[in-house]
């Protein structure tokens, strides 16, 4: 009555698994819940790579297959859901994996598990998380501390808000097992639905397992699950299980590899233009609120003059930038997609006179349906079919439904006009949920969930790309949006046949020094150990310091870079401009170079076709202190056996084949080093 699964890693020497597998399920009923704890009738099938298992659960077929690829030191496992009745199930709860016994009867956890960690990929540490918080612990944390779910809440009546609520269980896009000298990495990948990799305590009369790998619901998703028609069959995403030698940073970086396996990795020759953001200087902007859009329209004839924007172009030049980008207040009002011809001018005649006058691209933010319709402004361009509806058949005064035909339709054919004048970059800002739609216009599903607006997202980049493939489209998180937050996978339907190109930095551009000192900075260090879609962000320059700790730490962690705002130290201006000479001379590093850690303090950007590498230093803490880190040159796919120019403090030792560094640093600094083989300098 049971199927029983033992993994054995024969790396570690150690049963990863061993008892009975969990599945486990509740469907809504008339009555309230059935729930379903155990595969009915399993028949288990077996062939050279694959065990396929079989059976019935809450009135599901269950297919569920384990491969072992041939030649591969991994181990795959899918889930497949059909519904065979005439009746639609509606999953409350779904929650099926390996077990594995950690502790007894009275919660000690056993002596061969007591110096296992957990470490969540890819943020072990999040920008929403305390500064002495990381997702990192000890087996006996299982017990001690709850797990965790996302959380965001919708529009209406606010701001998008975000935060966590307790659960027993931990979900993350992946997860890397401690274990000796080895680590399991245990990664889940689903474009069709937001899934997570779990890890859940699971308690009964005998003591505590680890609940790992399978598939879970989190947070109610994926939506899917919730209503399956008749009929009706679902691949729920891959989970691959991969044990690498080393600590959770190999296991991260297998992540990353798994990622790029899945098209989720910037393309080759990847060179984002560096933005320069006219928005920190602007008197356009600073004269609103914090978190608001800039002020009301008739000042922008006033404030967002081209004259100013010229002036902001030629600090574009004296900065090294490639592009000029305009926030709030290039359109007619907020979110219209409409050029503000008033105040600057024909559109195309802008653009080519800032690419012939100072040789620089426009990039444009464009803030989508939602946040538009929560500030009420621009909402009477759009048409009046596009308008959102509630569950009560209702139609929202000023909300603009992101997911409806009208509203795509009618932004693709602007946003395709400002593509053809030139336009080389758009920011899709302001897209988070918009808390579901019930209009039947709409031509989206009723109700509108969760996993529809994102395809809305995604279908609005898809217009655009497949008639300009050429402009970037940096897209905020599509449930979320501009919150610190990241809600969704961070590969989620990146890579897909004209998707966006982009993530955005987790809104770290207001107090940039003080996002690094407060450690929320951190979480783009693991992002880039762990992922290779691309984040963009740009940051105000007047935060930072003489030593331009502020540019260079986010110059190492995002590939797409934008600066703006003049310091009102020339002496810090001057070390910026200077800073931005340097970075331009080493850009392909930061753009297309694979990134390492040595630590958090210690970055490396290498291009393995010409064996070169940088090295980025951070002393983060108010002393003098020695920064040190070292890696072996097998890590970065470099070649051990090239002689290289020794750095200052550098020192490569070729027996052992590695590369260190110690540098002496004042309190809250950078530096850059820059490390080639001597035979192509």
């Amino acid at each position: 009555s049971e199927v029983n699964v033992r993994l054995r890693d024969l790396a570690m020497d150690f049963d990863l698994a061993d008892g009975a597998y969990i599945y486990r399920a509740s469907r809504s009923c008339d009555e309230g819940s059935i729930v379903a704890k155990w595969l009915n009738n399993p028949i288990v099938e077996v062939s050279d790579e694959i065990v396929k298992i079989n059976g019935t659960l809450a009135g599901l077929k269950v297919e569920h297959i384990l491969r072992l690829p041939i030649g591969r030191a991994v181990m795959e496992e899918r889930i497949i859901l059909h519904n065979p009745t005439d009746s639609v199930v509606a999953l409350e709860n779904f929650a099926v994996g390996m077990q594995r016994r950690i502790a007894n009867e009275v919660g000690s956890i056993f002596p061969e598990l007591s110096s296992d960690r957990l470490v969540s990929i890819p943020f072990r540490h999040r920008p929403t998380d305390p500064a002495d918080f990381d997702v990192d612990f000890q087996m006996a944390d299982l017990i001690q501390r709850p797990g965790r779910e996302h959380r965001a809440n919708k529009w209406p009546p606010s701001y998008p808000r975000y935060g966590y609520l307790p659960s027993m269980q931990w979900a993350s896009e992946g997860w890397a097992w401690m274990h000796g000298e080895h680590t399991l990495g245990i990664f889940k990948f689903n474009q069709e639905a937001m899934e997570f990799s779990v890890l859940s305590p699971e308690p009964d009369d005998d003591g505590l397992a680890l609940r790992f790998g399978g598939a879970s619901m989190v947070a109610s998703d994926p939506s899917s699950l919730r209503k399956i028609q008749p009929g009706q069959t679902i691949e729920l995403g891959v989970t691959r299980y991969e044990t690498v030698k080393g600590d959770y940073k190999q296991a991260y970086y297998a992540f990353r590899a798994f990622l790029d396996e899945n098209g989720c990795r910037f393309p080759k020759g990847y060179n984002p233009p560096v933005h320069w953001n006219e928005l920190y200087d602007n008197p356009e902007w600073n004269l609103s609120t914090p978190g608001t859009p800039p002020g009301p329209r008739m000042t922008r004839p006033v404030t967002y003059t081209k004259e100013l924007l010229f002036e902001e172009a030629k600090k574009a030049c004296e900065y090294s930038c490639e592009s000029l980008y305009l926030d709030p207040g290039w359109d007619t009002d907020f979110g219209t997609f409409l050029w503000g011809e008033d105040w600057l001018g024909p559109r195309k005649q802008f653009i080519e006179g800032i690419r012939e006058r100072y040789g620089l691209g426009v990039s444009l933010h464009c803030p989508l349906a939602t946040w538009m319709s929560r500030d009420g402004r621009g909402v009477e361009s759009w048409p009046d079919e596009a308008f959102q509806m509630d569950a009560e058949s209702n139609i929202l005064e000023g909300a603009v439904c992101l997911g409806s035909k009208q509203y795509l339709d009618e932004a693709a054919k602007r946003l395709l006009a400002l593509c053809a004048d030139g336009v080389v970059f758009l920011m899709f800002d302001g897209n988070w949920w918009n808390g579901g739609c019930w209009n039947p216009s709409h031509g989206h599903p009723v109700p509108y969930t969760m996993e529809d607006h994102i395809r809305a997202n995604l279908e609005l980049a898809r217009t655009v790309h497949e008639k300009y493939p050429d402009v970037l489209i940096e897209m905020h998180d599509m449930i979320a949006g501009g919150a610190v937050q990241r809600y969704t996978p961070v590969y989620c339907k990146y890579g897909l046949k004209d998707s966006y190109d982009e993530n955005w930095g987790f809104e770290l551009m207001w107090n940039p020094m003080e996002d690094i000192r407060s450690s929320r900075a951190r979480s783009l260090y693991y992002y880039n150990l762990g992922c290779n879609v691309p984040i963009y962000l740009h940051i105000d320059l007047r935060d930072d310091n003489e030593h331009c700790l502020v540019l260079w730490w986010y110059a190492s962690t995002c590939r797409h870079l934008g600066i703006g705002g003049t310091h009102n130290n020339p002496a810090i201006a001057r070390a910026q401009k200077l800073a931005m000479r340097k970075y331009r001379k080493l850009e392909r590093f930061y753009k297309e170079g694979e990134f390492y850690g040595m630590n958090e303090e210690a970055h490396l950007h290498a291009l393995q076709d010409e064996s070169a590498f940088v090295v980025n230093l951070f002393n983060l803490s108010d002393e003098s202190r020695v920064i040190s880190g070292s890696i072996a040159f097998e890590e970065m796919s470099l070649d051990r056996d090239r002689w290289y120019i020794n750095p200052k403090g550098g020192r490569f030792d070729r027996k052992n084949g590695t590369f260190s560094i110690s540098r002496r640093m004042p309190p809250w600094s950078a530096e850059v080093i820059e490390v080639r083989p001597i035979a192509s300098v």
